[in-house]
């Protein structure tokens, strides 16, 4: 079971009044007041289920070929149904949506990659002026006097460092007088003279230690959701709630009565969207330590080479942030110095010599990263690998247990890892692969809380005996996708992940301290983006001798064109033992942000645009296969896209060279929806594919503050069909011309990569995720919404719905 820890004095109780003030300003000024409809409440506990991705259309397929036989029991005593999902349907987007019961203008949390203005500089043909430009996770310099550090830092971060040094020095020495004359009764010279210079030494190491601790922390991954979740109200209103691997819920505002793991968004300790590394002999890799070779998507590949049946080489973690926070406050100094008038000229060539070493320096200490050592040794067929000090023996195609990695930035600050490796080749060329390196569930960083309060990720681990992924984004299908390890291995780590999450869900489930608990299996997700190639026989990438391949999943050996059949075997087991192991006084409620399609064929959107007419490209462009939104000409450019899926225009006033003018917007957004609904795909053998389902007009559709972060359209396309690679990125694919200049190229492509499935810019009419209900529900005209959630637990919890919610509580019998 998990431990519970008495309260910490009067640290916790300010930790309870703070949370208590935050979240009642979060419900009086963020919601509003609260609506008293339908708020009656069962009387019995809300379990809310969650598994990212499960598609209703395949959970209806299999349940009637008898292989979901749970979720048909739950369709005859309750209620199974599609849930309409979010625009755009993507995962951080729908789930916060799901949780906060408001849509992406209200949440702040439009898509995975957002537009920001950038300046490109002299270099590119914009003039220096800002071009628009993909955005991806929002990062920013914190302060540590404003985060919840230890006694020991928080004290050494808000005090001034002479001052503490000098109170602790005179504490020191008062403490050591009364002990020397009251408890050893040395005579008062002899007592006083050793109480002063082991004070002295105290006020000394209590300076040193305050020169440890950095005055701010660089590069925090941090959460744009501005509003509150369902389970932050249900707390405030007294409910104890329990959530596990929330999406977009880290870095928010706790509650005393709230336990909570975070998710999707969470990163990894690096501070990284999940860098993993491969070491190989391979010969045709050259680059090693300390860079690597990255990969378009993510990890790093390094050579490494055997001497004597040995490879000594170093895994790597964060940037010293100590180091460089050290030579920030340094050169700041300087230049404080250097702004003297009173300044000689050889003393100002000498600090400005030494300013431009430290911001050498400086850059080179931004770029560089600590260490541990990794050693591999051959043992016969199989192989040592140390790491960090600790050794484990494998063979090949077999995973470690997990090492624990501890980088040390200074004797106060270090990051605390965990991660597991795989010898993916024993022979030659040798491949080893070192997975993501996961934040240490049981030693947090006070900079990046893993959970809430930010002991609960350390009392989950303790009380299943072993760690876990605190990784945001589970399982290796960035490796995958890049083609650096194989489907046995990806799957191999789903099973690890999907495994951990359940035992997790089970050690809460069983216990009775909760009123409501949320628990989320990410892995259907995972699945299906990267097996709908060899579960689809209309996919470009589908080989029917690869599908037949077969691997073993779960104890059970399967074909790989039975991976989303299996991952979708495993949802229906964990809604079997949930609903046997609630009571009947309790309801449950199976969600999914959003469904599933084959990606097959790509649509690059600017292309169309530029085909179209409203997109010009500059002159003289180079021979590459991509051009990006820099070399635009915006002089002649209407319309552009960036993202999955949206589409902005170049409005006067709004984008720095914009030239369409407000009061044209309305009629150019609509003639542009007209045109991609009408579009089709020219390519032989597709002529009659209707690619664009719909197109949303987005200011007609959502209101909110945080309008401003989306697009003006969002496409909606057809099954089969999604948003480019390069789209998302804002690039346009070049083609040569007769004269051999470079031109916008097809529109139309292939999807030949490994994320074979897909539901970004899909319309959401065709990704509709799975409900279900352990209680009949009388569903609306218009159909289950995510949106619907948040109201209808907190109304089956008996607390009020406040007002910002955007969709009133389904009717739950």
């Amino acid at each position: 079971m998990i431990p519970t820890h008495p309260a910490s004095g009067a640290r916790r109780t300010l930790q309870r009044t703070l949370s208590a003030l935050l979240l009642a300003t979060a419900a009086f000024s963020a919601l509003g007041p609260a609506v008293a409809d339908v708020a009656s409440g069962t009387g019995g506990r809300v379990f809310v289920l969650g598994f990212d991705g499960a598609s209703n259309a395949t959970a209806l397929e299999l349940m009637a070929a008898g292989e979901m036989p749970n979720l048909e029991r739950l369709s005859r005593t309750g209620t199974v149904a599609p849930l309409g999902t979010t625009l755009s349907a993507e995962s951080p987007v729908a789930w916060c949506s799901l949780n906060t019961g408001q849509d992406p203008s209200h949440t702040g949390v439009p898509g995975f990659v957002t537009r920001v203005l950038k300046n490109q500089g002299k270099d590119v043909m914009s003039g220096g002026m800002p071009v628009p430009a993909p955005g991806f996770q929002a990062k920013e310099d914190r302060a540590v006097k404003d985060m919840q550090a230890d006694l020991l830092i928080a004290t050494l971060s808000r005090w001034d460092p002479i001052l503490l040094a000098l109170f602790a020095g005179a504490l020191v020495c008062l403490g050591f007088l009364l002990a020397f004359k009251l408890l050893l009764r040395l005579r008062l010279p002899l007592a006083a003279g050793l109480a002063i210079l082991l004070g002295a030494i105290g006020s000394l190491g209590t300076h040193v230690a305050s020169g440890y601790v950095p005055s701010t922390i660089p590069d925090v991954v941090a959460n744009p959701t501005a509003v509150p979740a369902f389970w932050d109200i249900a707390a405030g209103a007294g409910k104890r709630c329990v959530v596990l691997d929330a999406a977009m819920s880290w870095d928010r505002p706790g509650s005393d009565g709230l336990k909570l793991l975070s998710g999707l968004g969470l990163p990894d300790a690096r501070g990284s969207n999940g860098d993993w590394f491969i070491y190989t002999t391979d010969e045709y890799e050259t680059e090693r330590v300390p860079k690597g070779r990255g990969n378009l998507t993510a990890g790093t590949v390094f050579r490494v080479d055997w001497h004597d049946d040995r490879i000594e080489s170093a895994v790597y973690g964060p940037v010293d942030f100590c180091r460089v926070d050290d030579l920030r406050r340094a050169i700041a100094a300087l230049v404080e110095d250097l702004a003297d008038n009173a300044l000689g000229w050889r003393d100002g060539e000498r600090l400005r010599e030494r300013k431009e070493a430290l911001e050498k320096e400086l850059a080179r200490a931004q770029d560089e990263r600590v260490s541990v050592p990794l050693v591999i040794e051959r043992k016969g067929e199989r192989v040592a690998v140390t790491l960090d000090g600790t050794t484990r023996t494998l063979g090949e195609g077999e995973w470690s247990d997990w090492y624990n990695l501890h980088f040390e930035l200074n004797p106060l600050i270090k990051v605390d890892a965990i991660t597991r490796v795989k010898v993916l080749q024993s022979e030659e060329p040798f491949r080893l692969f070192v997975n993501v390196l996961d934040m240490d569930p049981e030693k947090p960083l006070f900079w990046q809380p893993i959970s809430q309060p930010q002991g609960f990720a350390g009392d989950l681990a303790r009380a299943t005996g072993s760690p876990f992924e605190t990784f945001g984004w589970a399982c290796v299908t960035m490796a995958f996708k890049d083609e650096l390890i194989d489907a046995e291995t990806l799957m191999e780590d789903i099973e690890f992940t999907m495994k951990w999450r359940e035992r997790l869900t089970r050690e809460v489930l069983a216990r009775e301290d909760w009123d409501l608990l949320m628990s989320v299996f990410s892995t259907p997700d995972r699945v299906q983006h990267m097996m709908y190639q060899f579960y689809d026989p209309e996919h470009p990438l589908y080989d029917p001798q690869a599908a037949s391949r077969r691997i073993t999943f779960f104890g059970q050996e399967i074909e790989l064109r039975d991976a989303i059949p299996a991952i979708y075997r495993q949802i229906d087991r964990i809604i079997g033992w949930v609903m046997d192991a609630l009571a009947e006084s309790d309801t449950l409620l199976v969600c999914a942000d959003h469904g599933f399609q084959s990606f097959r064929h790509q649509f690059h959107v600017n292309n169309w645009l530029a085909e179209n007419g409203y997109l010009a490209l500059r002159d003289g462009i180079g021979s590459a296969h991509r051009s990006s939104l820099m070399y635009v000409d915006w002089s002649r450019t209407r319309a552009y896209a960036v993202g999955l899926g949206m589409i902005y225009l170049n409005l006067e006033g709004r984008e720095a060279q914009g030239i369409v003018k407000p009061g044209e917007a309305d009629v150019l957004m609509a003639e542009i929806a007209a045109k991609l609904k009408a579009a089709r795909d020219p390519r032989e053998g597709f002529e009659q594919n209707a690619v664009v389902s719909d197109v949303s007009i987005l200011k007609h559709l959502h209101d909110g503050p945080f309008a401003h972060r989306e697009g003006d359209l969002m496409i909606g396309f057809a099954p089969g069909y999604r948003v480019s690679w390069g789209t998302t990125l804002g690039d346009i694919r070049l083609s040569k011309d007769e004269s051999g200049r470079m031109v916008p190229g097809d529109v139309f492509q292939p999807n030949r990569k490994n994320w074979s499935g897909g539901h970004e810019s899909v319309a959401p009419m065709h990704v509709a995720g799975l409900f279900g209900c352990s209680r009949p529900v009388e569903l609306p005209e218009r159909g289950a919404h995510l949106m619907d959630i948040a109201p209808t637990v907190l109304s089956l919890l008996g607390v009020e719905r406040p007002a910002a919610l955007q969709r009133t509580p389904l009717e739950v019998r």
